[in-house]
């Protein structure tokens, strides 16, 4: 295989799935392996270009879900996020975990003169061609609350 000293830089931002959000209607995810079901336990957080990407952060805020007004008291939670080759999430061994993020317990209401806080997972990691990351809640957050999840990097 060929090396190069070059170091290689993203060309291009991805921001993943615009508002990807893990709302009460999910089921709670409970597979350590990422294999719950895509759409109703976990939800597609980004999907790395034709030439592979770079990840940096995966971000958490509490939200509404769409829709609604954000209130209420939610439950705490962790997020999970999987890496998944680009084949069926359903095989555990097309899986990896590789971060969490906790969610604690919090008041949220849209008239708060506070901000609500935002969860950061730091990863740094660069990610195959149509390699995908996917993102699960272990506990609803309860009521029309939400966890929305936002990945930020970039494609090569």
């Amino acid at each position: 295989m060929a090396t190069t000293s070059t170091p290689i830089f993203p060309q291009t931002p991805n921001q993943g799935v615009m508002n990807c959000i893990l709302s009460t209607a999910m089921t709670n995810t409970k597979a350590m392996d990422g294999t719950e079901t895509a759409g109703t336990s976990l939800a597609l957080a980004f999907t790395a270009g034709a030439d592979g990407a770079r990840v940096d952060t995966i971000k958490a805020r509490y939200t509404a879900t769409n829709g609604s007004t954000a209130t209420g008291t939610s439950a705490a939670s962790v997020l999970r996020f999987w890496l998944n080759n680009g084949s069926a999430n359903t095989t555990a061994t097309n899986n990896k975990l590789i971060g969490e993020i906790a969610m604690p317990a919090q008041v949220v209401t849209a008239l708060a003169t506070g901000t609500l806080p935002e969860y950061i997972l730091t990863l740094g990691i660069s990610v195959p061609a149509g390699y995908k990351i996917y993102a699960g809640n272990t506990v609803a957050a309860g009521g029309v609350l939400a966890f929305q999840v936002s990945v930020e990097g970039g494609n090569y």
